[in-house]
């Protein structure tokens, strides 16, 4: 064989060899590629499910949060109540002892509760023409 043919074949074994490296490099870089794609749909994947999961906790804590407001709402409303008709009650029971104090007084003293009732009278009367 001539140097010339050695040469040729040379350089087609070197062309062959370069030609299946490119061949391997394009489907390494292919690979390369459907694994970057697929490791970014799971990086999405296991956001989407941590964020789903965070709402959800978020929700529950809100909710958990809503109802011990409500109750704390209703304890103080019953406790206002309870206390405003307590009030109202001892009120009303000295109303009516002042009440039962005066229709006595009335039936014992009946001249001094019409004089004291005329005078009463007479003072509002002379104010009121002013």
């Amino acid at each position: 064989m001539e140097l010339q043919q050695l040469f040729t074949m040379s350089e087609t074994l070197d062309s062959n060899i370069v030609s299946k490296k490119l061949e391997s490099s394009s489907e390494h870089a292919k690979k390369a590629i459907d694994a970057a794609a697929q490791a970014g749909r799971t990086v999405g994947d296991t956001a989407k499910k941590e964020a789903k999961a965070a709402y959800e906790t978020g929700r529950e804590h809100l909710g958990a949060a809503a109802k011990n407001l409500g109750d704390a709402a209703s304890a103080s409303y019953g406790h206002a109540r309870s206390r405003a008709n307590s009030i109202y009650s001892d009120a009303s029971d000295r109303a009516h002892d002042c009440q039962h104090q005066a229709e006595s007084f009335i039936r014992e003293n009946p001249l001094q509760a019409v004089a004291v009732a005329v005078g009463v009278g007479f003072i509002l009367g002379i104010l009121l023409r002013r």
